[in-house]
């Protein structure tokens, strides 16, 4: 029975070493619209995982490097936002994402806007299965109240283009789950 238990805990860890997550091209699963593949903070070109095409161990995205540091730094993400290069000003932000439903912690559903904006009055309601929704928000840029411009809409492992969820305007299709930094790199880098 020990040994059996032992076994069983021992191909579990193994296997998981061995398992990446899946980006696809569009609204699709095949092998052949694989972009890339994801393990242990770095996106991989081949299914080996042996080249590197992005390192993003942390707050900081690198091409084609081992590893990222300020100073090959093509992507810096603080704060649900991604900006330009290793700089932190408002006028590099590119994007800022509202996760707006969430289970322990997996993010399930989120929205990208353009630029640097922020939000206020929000509402959430909380379900079943420690999932958390966030059912009312006002978007803010400068102080002032905008309607703020979507430019990802993330829902259901796929990231969709503006605020659309239709199959035509899918960007990419994704395998396991992702923390909202890596969410936010791969709508911005992997979906030109």
């Amino acid at each position: 029975m020990k040994r059996n238990l032992t076994l069983a805990l021992f191909c579990s860890l193994v296997l998981g070493c061995f398992a990446a997550e899946t980006i696809y091209r569009g609204d699709s699963t095949d092998k052949k619209d694989v972009i890339c593949y994801y393990q242990s903070g770095n996106f991989y070109r081949d299914a080996a995982r042996k080249e590197i095409l992005y390192a993003h161990p942390g707050n900081m995205v690198a091409r084609e490097a081992p590893k990222a540091s300020s100073a090959n730094c093509i992507f810096r993400l603080q704060g649900n936002r991604i900006y330009k290069g290793y700089s932190i000003n408002r006028a590099d932000c590119l994007g800022t994402l509202l996760e707006t439903k969430t289970q322990r912690g997996n993010v399930l559903e989120a929205v990208i806007y353009d630029g640097f904006v922020t939000f206020k009055d929000t509402e959430e309601k909380r379900e079943a299965g420690d999932i958390t929704i966030l059912t009312e928000y006002n978007v803010l840029k400068d102080g002032k109240y905008v309607p703020g411009k979507v430019l990802y809409t993330i829902k259901n492992n796929r990231i969709y283009r503006g605020n659309s969820t239709d199959a035509k305007d899918c960007l990419l299709t994704y395998t396991g789950n992702f923390t909202s930094s890596r969410l936010l790199f791969m709508a911005v880098e992997l979906t030109k």
